[in-house]
């Protein structure tokens, strides 16, 4: 089961940490009780490293979450990003979606205001 914490900054953004499992046999619970509630700030951080297991209905729940940050017209940043989420990506050729940006010691990932992965 995902686990979701979502943190108002004081800083103007808002923080997403997901992790466990973002798999099908969750998707409605994490759309209905996150996804379809969520107030940003104008910026939103998300933490995707402690993502366990990623399926195709996980991928989706993060495409709805992006859209709703758009949405939302939130500059949305992901900090960090899983193995198991990297390997979904690469295996479905979703990798080109994300452009990496910052040191190497803190990777960045942005994603383009209109929603797009």
């Amino acid at each position: 089961m995902a686990e979701i914490k979502i943190t108002q900054k004081r800083n103007n953004s808002t923080e997403i940490i997901i992790s466990g499992e973002l798999t099908i046999y969750c998707a409605v619970d994490f759309y209905q009780q996150h996804i379809k509630a969520i107030k940003l700030k104008p910026l939103t951080i998300l933490y995707l490293s402690d993502i366990d297991e990623v399926d195709t209905a996980g991928v989706q729940l993060l495409i709805m979450l992006f859209k709703e940050i758009s949405r939302q017209q939130s500059q949305c940043q992901i900090n960090s990003i899983s193995r198991a989420l990297q390997d979904y990506s690469n295996i479905f050729r979703l990798d080109h979606y994300f452009t990496l940006h910052g040191s190497d010691n803190e990777p960045t990932t942005e994603i383009s205001s209109e929603g797009q992965l």
